[in-house]
This record gives C-alpha cells, sequence and structure tokens, in this order.
C-alpha cells in the first residue's frame, strides 16, 4: 500500500510540474493526467488546434517530467 501511495502521490507531482512548465511556455491553460504509461494533455488553443512544434513541445516536457514516450501521450486543445 506505500509503494502504491508513493507512485500516486509522484504522479500528482509530475502533473503539476509539467502544467506549470506548460503554462510558463505560453499555453493559457494545461490539464496533466498521468496513469502508469501513459498522459493526457489538454491545453487551451485560441483555436482549438496545435502547431506541430507546439505538439512537439508538451510531448518534449511530458517525457522530460515523466519519462513517458510521445507513442502513449495524448494530447487535446480546447478553445
Amino acid at each position: 500500500a506505500a509503494a502504491e501511495i508513493a507512485q500516486i502521490s509522484a504522479e500528482v507531482q509530475q502533473e503539476a510540474n509539467i502544467e506549470s512548465i506548460l503554462v510558463s511556455k505560453g499555453f493559457e491553460k494545461c490539464v496533466a493526467v498521468i496513469s502508469g504509461e501513459s498522459a493526457s494533455i489538454v491545453v487551451k488553443s485560441a483555436d482549438g488546434k496545435l502547431t506541430p512544434a507546439q505538439l512537439a513541445q508538451i510531448n518534449a516536457v511530458v517525457y522530460e517530467q515523466a519519462a513517458i514516450e510521445p507513442v502513449n501521450i495524448s494530447i487535446v486543445a480546447k478553445a
């Protein structure tokens, strides 16, 4: 049970780090959810679309903070 609590705590910290880094990089709002080896990222975008450069930037931040491969990252843009 203690290991599971430690894992959840680490994921919450990683989510907070990802969110704050992406906001500091110019994304207006961001929500990150990590579940094991996958991550879901929702960011606010003026037109509901993200450029390839923005997608790459988000993937890089998630990989740096949580070591989750881009293939396991789901990114959604909301207007």
